[in-house]
């Protein structure tokens, strides 16, 4: 950001006036102090962006990365954090860091600059931040909540691609029987006219056609109007969990997406014990992670059984939150206190498990979806040749 001063040049005593580059007004005035300038008056210059992009989660996966690479190096926290108040690419993301540094520079320690900063870091990030501050290790909390803010980035990338083909697909054959109503069944409607009966099915499509085109506007808002609800549904997080929880109970979709909620589950709460945070708020940090209610309350079950005295492994057996296999390596890794890097490698092996299933989930999904289209396209092709033989009387 940059800061107006006035002020008087201690070297040459002339009053002095200009702008200066900073991440904080604390910043500004060390380096009009370098400068031998001292100022009498300073202000923040509200600088005209024309509207900034916001800023989404993951936009901070890289910032994240190079926290912890400039950490790791030795770089001092408040330097490393102002380096990134200075992108001029994302305006949004750079006030983000500067009120972080800004935060630190008054007494805050990072932790809490992160809470109260207006950048989207999930819960998480501020509790690993807050273990890796406790423990003198904040450069491998920094690394761990990057490398679990790209893996929760890569999971919504794979769902968001796996459904793109079969979408693209049903919007073009929504396309083509669109075609089809209003550039060829008029063709054929004058038959509803004639004397001579037509098929059942001749008649729906030539009847549908006819009143499409009688009142293209409605047909064409009301497909809109629909397209737009769909939309909308699916960006309200309540609706979308209703989805997602019946979506969990079908029989071929859902098994995928168990593992991909089981993969990210054993992948956070790895990443938590990793970074020293305790074992009940790694697991109810974990449980407000799943994406679904079932396992969600089977996840904060399993935090009851370990509060009350039970331990992990029977709790995990009792919540049935992770199949036979999973359990015996957390079983081991709870034993031999090797349990972080046991449920990495848990995680590791559910997202293999979650591409291989869905991988099966799409080569069911699109054969369907080619299925739909082409028997509702030729339903209507049918009808029009229904209605053709009808009208000729050739036999079919």
């Amino acid at each position: 950001m940059k800061f107006s001063y006035e002020g008087i040049d201690l070297t040459t005593e002339k009053s002095v006036s200009g702008e200066i580059d900073a991440t904080s007004e604390n910043e500004a005035l060390r380096t009009l102090q370098s400068r031998k300038i001292e100022a009498t008056k300073i202000h923040e210059v509200k600088e005209r962006t024309g509207g900034k992009r916001k800023v989404t989660t993951s936009d901070l996966v890289l910032p994240l990365q190079e926290l912890a690479t400039l950490t790791e190096s030795g770089v001092v926290l408040v330097e490393a954090v102002s380096a990134l108040a200075r992108n001029k690419s994302h305006p949004g993301l750079a006030d983000g860091f500067r009120k972080i540094a800004s935060l630190i520079e008054s007494g805050e320690n990072f932790s809490s600059a992160i809470k109260q900063s207006t950048l989207p870091f999930p819960v998480y990030v501020h509790h690993l931040v807050s273990a890796g501050e406790a423990s003198g290790q904040l450069a491998v909390a920094l690394r761990k909540a990057s490398e679990q803010l790209n893996y929760d980035q890569a999971v919504k990338n794979d769902l968001r691609n796996a459904l793109t083909y079969p979408l693209v697909l049903i919007g073009s054959g929504i396309a083509a029987m669109m075609i089809i109503f209003f550039a060829v069944v008029p063709k054929f409607s004058h038959m509803l006219d004639d004397d001579k009966p037509l098929p059942t099915l001749a008649w729906l499509v030539l009847s549908a056609g006819r009143a499409a085109n009688d009142n293209p506007v409605m047909v064409l808002g009301g497909t809109a109007v629909v397209f737009l609800l769909v939309i909308a549904a699916f960006a309200n997080p309540t609706m979308r969990s209703k989805v997602m929880n019946v979506a969990i109970e079908l029989p071929v979709i859902g098994p995928w997406l168990a593992e991909q909620d089981a993969a990210r589950w054993a992948s956070l709460c790895g990443a938590m014990l990793t970074a020293r945070v305790s074992l009940v708020t790694a697991l109810t940090l974990s449980a407000e992670s799943c994406g679904f209610t079932r396992r969600r309350q089977k996840a904060m079950g399993l935090i009851t059984d370990v509060q009350s005295g039970v331990s992990l492994t029977d709790a995990l057996e009792r919540a049935s939150l992770l199949p036979g296999t999973s359990l015996n390596l957390l079983a081991v890794g709870d034993k031999t206190g090797q349990l972080a890097n046991m449920l990495n490698a848990v995680a590791r092996l559910h997202d293999e498990a979650s591409k291989r299933k869905m991988k099966q989930v799409m080569t069911l999904i699109e054969p369907i979806a080619i299925l739909i289209v082409g028997i509702l396209i030729g339903i209507m092709i049918l009808g029009i040749v229904l209605a053709i033989t009808a009208s000729t009387d050739i036999a079919i």
